[in-house]
């Protein structure tokens, strides 16, 4: 899953979301800086990436990008994961992307001095690009896409993705729906076993 998707499992507690969020951030012994909620957050980011990257509906949806992206098609799906749960918010929450998104922004801001500097680097383009509401749109997933084949080694094949993603687009977004149930599921039963 990629960054809505985490904040969302987040729950809205505040210390949970900035955990979820930093945890790719998070190296080796460093984890040991955090503690509480936010050390929470964290371990549920790694148990959610965990969850995706071994789930037999998550690894359908994936393989149609593996002739394109090899090991980056996990990467991809993550994204596309998240333009399908933008695009679906409505069966997800009352509460409208938008406004769940100024939230989301809000309390990262607000945490700005504890974040890793490698997500204050990035935090900015993030809010100023409002990427959380533009994953519901198709040239919003490819701008994301676009951003991260400038700064990693992701091959920037947007269009191509573009057209795996529409030629088979309700199977996607019913293998999502599939996943997010057991997901959520999931991240309730890690909060109960976590107490």
């Amino acid at each position: 899953m990629n960054y809505l998707a985490h904040l969302y499992l987040s729950d809205k507690s505040k210390d949970v979301m900035v955990g979820n969020f930093i945890a790719d951030d998070v190296k080796g012994r460093q984890i040991d800086q955090y503690s509480g909620k936010v050390l929470y957050g964290i371990r549920l980011h790694r148990m959610i990436d965990q969850f995706i990257d071994t789930h037999p509906i998550a690894a359908k949806s994936r393989a149609r990008f593996y002739p394109l992206y090899h090991h980056y098609s996990g990467v991809v799906n993550d994204m596309v994961y998240d333009h399908l749960l933008a695009h679906e918010w409505s069966c997800y929450s009352d509460e409208p992307l938008w406004k769940y998104s100024v939230y989301c922004y809000a309390v990262l801001l607000s945490r700005w001095f504890s974040l890793p500097v490698a997500v204050r680097s990035f935090l900015p383009n993030v809010i100023l690009n409002r990427r959380l509401t533009e994953y519901a749109k198709i040239s919003g997933l490819k701008d994301s896409l676009k951003v991260m084949s400038r700064s990693t080694s992701l091959p920037d094949y947007a269009d191509e993705m573009e057209k795996i993603l529409l030629d088979n687009y309700e199977d996607f977004k019913s293998e999502f729906h599939a996943f997010f149930g057991e997901m959520r599921a999931e991240v309730l039963k890690f909060k109960e076993s976590y107490k």
